[in-house]
């Protein structure tokens, strides 16, 4: 998957924060995109869009145990990644 790919979803990422999102439990969380950060309100730390990136980058049929353990928020990541505002 290329940059320019993801830069699009990137867009979308940042056009829909403060938007209410779901986590794969039901639980509800907002976020906020700042520079090369997203802070989950749900979270404590800032998690990194390149963490996106690499989730993103596994493509549609990937599930959240294909994700790298080491990215921050990976569950997070994931849900807003599969919202449909973000993966259209």
């Amino acid at each position: 998957m290329t940059d320019e790919g993801f830069a699009t979803v990137e867009r979308r990422i940042r056009a829909h924060q403060r938007e209410q999102f779901f986590t794969r439990s039901g639980l509800p969380m907002t976020y906020i995109a700042e520079g090369d950060r997203i802070k989950v309100d749900r979270a404590q730390p800032w998690l990194s869009m390149e963490g996106a990136k690499e989730i993103w980058a596994l493509g549609p049929g990937a599930t959240l145990t294909d994700v790298d353990q080491r990215i921050t928020g990976r569950a997070y990541l994931f849900a807003i990644l599969r919202d449909p505002r973000i993966a259209s």
